[in-house]
């Protein structure tokens, strides 16, 4: 069994970045001030909504899809990697590809016309992206436990449910944690891009930034992206690390109890 992991240790990189990604947005004025050698500010833009509600709607936006994208897909690929055939789980694959085919500008102006100007169109292709990761996580996390594994719980007894429910998902979880985690980190960055349908978010300073060759501008809203997606990378990889000590928990505890009530040679040749 695999030695304990601290959750300190596990999600205190997180916090941290976590804590400077606050930084960056109520105080970027410091920051500002130590880049202003580098990169001055032109003042182009008059600045109408602060970086705080900015970042609200971003953390809004990527989130949101990002929870939307795991209700999609966690199920489908429960399914996907629970039927017998290998079918489904190659349909699913398919599809969640087919999705990720179209550049996510691309896939947001087609969809303008059809949902409108804002953050719906956003909303569905962040969705759409997000889906892939985390159905391939799900199938790959079922499909890998081991054979023992399911044969030991088998041997205690478990109905299908309760070998889904008590060892699969168990076993599965951190590479379910590891799509979560690429797929938030996708969407976070991606959400950028929502600035140009009128979504919000940090992508409205890089925006005005580029349109005005402000580079100061433009870190305004690049920074608070880049320590966000860090810090939410390194608070589901702390997951992640926590749910592979509790997956050997769950893959040692079952087998051992399927040793211990096996009959053994000399129970058998006792009998």
């Amino acid at each position: 069994m695999k030695a304990k992991v601290s959750p300190v240790r596990a999600f205190a990189p997180g916090v941290v970045l976590f804590f400077l990604f606050l930084w960056s947005v109520f105080r970027f004025d410091d920051i500002a001030m130590l880049l202003a050698p580098l990169a001055p500010g032109k003042r182009l833009f008059v600045e109408r909504t602060s970086l705080a509600v900015l970042a609200g709607q971003h953390l809004v936006l990527s989130l949101g899809t990002t929870i939307a994208s795991f209700a999609l897909a966690f199920p489908l690929g429960v399914l996907a990697a629970s039927s017998r055939s290998g079918a489904w789980s190659r349909l699913a694959d398919r599809a969640g590809s087919f999705g990720e085919t179209f550049p996510t500008v691309a896939l947001m102006a087609l969809l303008v016309p059809v949902v409108g100007y804002g953050a719906s169109p956003v909303w569905l292709a962040l969705t759409l992206y997000g889906v892939l990761p985390i159905l391939r996580g799900t199938v790959t996390g079922l499909h890998g436990v081991p054979p023992g594994t399911i044969d030991s719980a088998r041997g205690m007894g478990m109905t299908p449910s309760q070998l889904l429910r008590l060892v699969r998902l168990p076993l599965a979880m951190p590479h379910v944690l590891q799509g979560l985690r690429i797929g938030l980190v996708v969407n976070i960055s991606a959400a950028t891009v929502g600035a140009a349908v009128g979504a919000g978010g940090f992508g409205v300073p890089i925006v005005s930034g580029i349109r005005s060759f402000d580079t100061l501008l433009i870190l305004k809203g690049s920074i608070p992206v880049a320590l966000l997606a860090l810090s939410a990378d390194s608070l589901v990889r702390g997951g992640e690390k926590m749910m592979k000590v509790e997956s050997a928990r769950v893959r040692d505890t079952t087998t051992s109890f399927a040793y211990e009530t096996a009959p053994h040679g000399s129970d058998a040749s006792a009998t």
